[in-house]
């Protein structure tokens, strides 16, 4: 496989899963383009080329599950990845899936460049052996540099390959995209590639240039992608990811067939420059047009007391993965004329949020109580009432709390400050948000939850 020199390509379908080829140290095996990084995975992984991204996805400010439920923790022991002799002898990049002690867990690894290498079209590439079983969730991706600004998906995705560990058949390559409506926006193929993906290696790329991106599986074209006026994130840099997630809304979990450890061996990754390519700069990046779910700043008061005003300037947002609700005025009410009715379409995770802008110092209000009134359905199990700083974000589960009668339908509830531990009230930045409605079997809620009268008690 790491061959000093190149042998000359077969570009027929499928025969690059068992290529030696390797580029030189300042070529290139396609004519046209110009290898610009690589990592072969010779030694130990690179502190110069990689970073980790650890736990459950909280520390990044995303739900329990990065998002989609998942079950794994990542982390950054070699338990979980390491340069290993593959059966050949040679190094490999080697990401393993283990179970882990706790509640239905797993561990795993994800590696990113971001910080350390980010790229702009060109020809970006791996050659990788996925696992298999159900419940893994295998993938090489690449997310836009500029996701603390903007967020996902305004900051864009390029998911080059996915597999799920019960279709090992079937490789997944997609586009994410905020759209001219301000709404998540995908554009995704999946190829029967008639053998199973896991049995041995394949290399996985996306062709990137400021018209298109065109996703292959061994030389065969899985996806093509159209880069429209509206998919500016497309135009701009972005970071490479390697990572096996275990469980989620997508794979399901794993069940008795499973068998652990797993692992996704990874052979190399490289990015070309396409030679002679007259790139465009990047676009300007405009905040508010590009970032997810801004609704309106003038239906905010509607949700809070109104005679209080504790807070002005808010901002009323949604966010998700297809779960985002629609937010709409309502005239059943406990305080005021009208309330908020969030509308949640169910079949993935998604919230309605208040953003202030600047950020407000609400210490005074440590040693008291977030009140609220919600009119929500019957089969409403649980939701997550969440409040963030610029440093924190905690969540609580509405399910460990009881709402009193606050007449017209409305329950309302009193969670101490106390509570939301460790958050930092100096710099409040979200006063109210509401993610992820379930029913009592797990399921993402389809119906409608008004929301009245927030406010905080010193």
């Amino acid at each position: 496989m790491k061959n000093v020199f190149f042998l000359f390509l077969i570009l027929t379908a499928f025969a690059a899963c068992n290529s030696d080829d390797e580029p030189t140290p300042s070529g290139s095996p396609y004519e046209g383009y110009t290898l610009v990084w690589s990592d072969e995975f010779d030694s130990n992984i690179s502190s110069d080329n990689w970073v980790y991204e650890l736990g459950d996805g909280t520390d990044y400010g995303l739900p329990p599950g990065w998002g989609n439920a998942e079950r794994q923790l990542y982390t950054s022991s070699q338990n979980n990845s390491l340069v290993l002799a593959d059966d050949d002898g040679s190094s490999v990049l080697a990401i393993v899936a283990r179970e882990a002690p706790g509640d239905n867990r797993y561990s795993s690894a994800k590696l990113t460049t971001q910080g350390l290498h980010s790229f702009r079209y060109g020809r970006v590439e791996a050659r990788i052996k996925v696992p298999q079983g159900r419940g893994l969730w295998p993938a090489f991706w690449m997310l836009g540099v500029n996701i603390t600004e903007v967020d996902w998906p305004g900051c864009g995705e390029i998911d080059i390959m996915e597999v799920i560990g019960h279709e090992l058949n079937v490789v997944h390559s997609t586009a994410h995209y905020t759209n001219s409506e301000n709404k998540a926006a995908n554009n995704g193929q999946g190829l029967d590639a008639g053998v199973n993906l896991s049995d041995d290696y394949h290399i996985y790329r996306v062709d990137w240039t400021p018209e298109s991106l065109v996703f292959t599986l061994d030389d065969v074209v899985v996806n093509e992608v159209a880069i429209e006026e509206d998919m500016k994130e497309f135009q701009r840099p972005f970071y490479l990811i390697l990572n096996v997630a275990v469980g989620g809304n997508w794979p399901g979990n794993p069940d008795e067939t499973t068998v652990f450890p797993q692992r996704m061996l990874v052979d190399w990754v490289r990015v070309y420059r396409q030679d002679g390519l007259n790139a465009p700069a990047p676009p300007a990046l405009n905040i508010e047009e590009e970032t997810l779910g801004t609704i309106s700043s003038s239906l905010p008061p509607l949700a809070f007391n109104s005679t209080l005003n504790q807070f002005e300037g808010l901002l009323l947002k949604s966010f998700g993965a297809g779960g985002e609700p629609e937010v709409t005025e309502s005239d059943i009410a406990v305080e005021g004329g009208s309330s908020l009715r969030f509308s949640y379409p169910g079949g993935n995770w998604g919230g309605g949020f208040f953003e202030l802008d600047p950020t407000v110092d609400a210490s005074r209000f440590a040693n008291g109580n977030l009140k609220f009134s919600l009119r929500q359905p019957d089969n409403l199990a649980d939701i997550e009432i969440k409040l963030e700083s610029v440093a924190t974000a905690v969540s609580l589960f509405l399910k460990n709390y009881s709402g009193v009668d606050a007449d017209n339908g409305f329950l309302e509830y009193t969670i101490p400050m106390s509570d939301f531990e460790g958050l930092d009230l100096t710099d409040l930045r979200i006063p109210f948000a509401i993610w992820n409605p379930v029913d009592a079997d797990g399921n993402y809620l389809v119906g409608d939850i008004l929301l009245d009268n927030v406010y905080f008690e010193e």
